[in-house]
């Protein structure tokens, strides 16, 4: 009776420890028996195998069809290449555009580091007007550095230097650009 009874917990462990079988299978088969319950026609368990494995084949094409999609591909390429060349051109001269810009404006407003007896503003009170260079107030007539303040009109100073006239507007130096602290650097 012990001999029976050892075989018959062997059996079972067997049964409760063996590997199972894999549940996609399983799985395969219920959305079929699923998709014939619902009405749909059932395909043979073989079929639905071989459902989503076409990944390794590859469509038989003849030597025209590759030589013209390779043609067509370096068109395309050639295409891309000249319109991101195109923008590259159109960015550099964007920018370029800019820093002339920049520049331009740079030297207009006189905001430029280092620069001496810059004209500030220029007040017109009708007969009495002035101008600010530097923190100073000047009329006509006042000189500022040997240069003497001939006419103050809306937008400009005339300047007498040296028995010549120069007009310098809002934002420059009075002092001609050669007289820039930056330029005496070269010299020791």
């Amino acid at each position: 009776m012990a001999v029976v009874l050892v075989a018959v917990v062997g059996l079972a462990a067997f049964m409760l420890l063996r590997p199972k079988k894999a549940p996609a299978k399983s799985s395969r088969r219920s959305s079929t028996s699923s998709d014939s319950a619902s009405g749909s026609p059932a395909r043979p368990a073989a079929s639905a195998g071989k459902r989503g494995k076409t990944a390794g084949r590859v469509k038989a094409t003849t030597k025209e069809e590759r030589t013209a999609e390779a043609k067509r591909l370096r068109k395309e390429r050639r295409r891309q290449l000249k319109e991101q060349r195109r923008r590259e051109r159109e960015r550099r001269r964007q920018l370029r555009l800019a820093s002339r810009r920049q520049g331009k404006s740079g030297r207009r407003s006189g905001g430029r580091k280092g620069q001496y007896y810059v004209v500030r503003a220029i007040v017109s009170l009708g007969g009495d007007s002035y101008a600010l260079v530097d923190s100073r107030r000047v009329r006509v007539g006042d000189v500022v550095i040997g240069r003497r303040i001939v006419a103050i009109q809306p937008d400009r100073l005339e300047v007498e230097a040296f028995g010549k006239r120069i007009s310098v507007r809002v934002g420059e130096s009075l002092l001609p650009p050669t007289f820039t602290p930056g330029s005496r650097r070269g010299r020791s």
